[in-house]
């Protein structure tokens, strides 16, 4: 289920912390993970995970799928990288993390939007977003219902630079946002690219981060 240069998402706690790195699968086999040294979400900074440290790993299984199980470090290796081993259990015991239930982040961002069947486009900003989808609010003169495809694009501001996101996507649900007095729409994105999809997800893994840390300190 996990390929050679999948992408693994590693959540530890250090220091009573809780802490958040991006590797990739460098080998897999007789049952074992060996992946490349992970780097910090929030630095960027190589970290090195001891023997013993129990982790939950995440990965984009088949049709961009996320999956999560947990594993502990069994040390490092250097053949011919340096590389970190952890078990892989078996897949009936990999859990499957459902759309709904991606990392999702508060987020407002210029939204593009093109509806399909309507021939019309407009602007809007979005409320939070996720790698499975986003929320924007929609503008009094647009009239939209469930199941209708639509086009966005927006850029997703990143440490250094911004990324620019396109993808097609449906209309899940229109609601009325009492707090915020506003027409909303919740939008699963349909078709997206999978280096778009990783770049959300780490924006809101991200963001998750920084959210326990708040909670940790208040």
């Amino acid at each position: 289920m996990i390929a050679v240069g999948d992408y693994i998402w590693i959540e530890y706690i250090e220091n009573n912390e809780p802490k958040k790195a991006r590797s990739k699968a460098v080998s897999v086999e007789n049952g074992e993970l060996h992946i490349s040294y992970p780097v910090d979400l929030d630095s960027g900074r190589t970290v090195f995970l001891h023997k013993g440290l129990e982790i939950t790993a995440e990965f984009m299984g088949n049709g961009q799928v996320p999956y999560q199980f947990k594993s502990i470090i069994k040390g490092k290796k250097k053949d011919p990288i340096p590389m970190i081993g952890l078990d892989i259990p078996p897949q009936e015991e990999m859990k499957r993390i459902q759309r709904r239930r991606y990392v999702r982040a508060d987020a407002v961002l210029d939204v593009s939007v093109k509806m399909e069947a309507k021939k019309t486009a407009f602007q809007t900003v979005s409320s939070n977003i996720s790698a499975g989808g986003i929320a924007v609010v929609m503008p009094e003169h647009i009239s939209a219902e469930p199941g209708e495809k639509l086009y966005v694009a927006f850029s997703l501001p990143g440490k250094e630079n911004t990324a620019d996101i396109t993808a097609e996507a449906v209309i899940q649900r229109i609601f009325y946002d009492e707090k915020a007095d506003k027409q909303k729409m919740t939008l699963e994105f349909a078709e997206i690219a999978p280096a778009s999809q990783q770049l959300l997800l780490q924006y809101c893994m991200r963001a998750q981060l920084q959210q326990r840390r708040n909670s940790l300190s208040e």
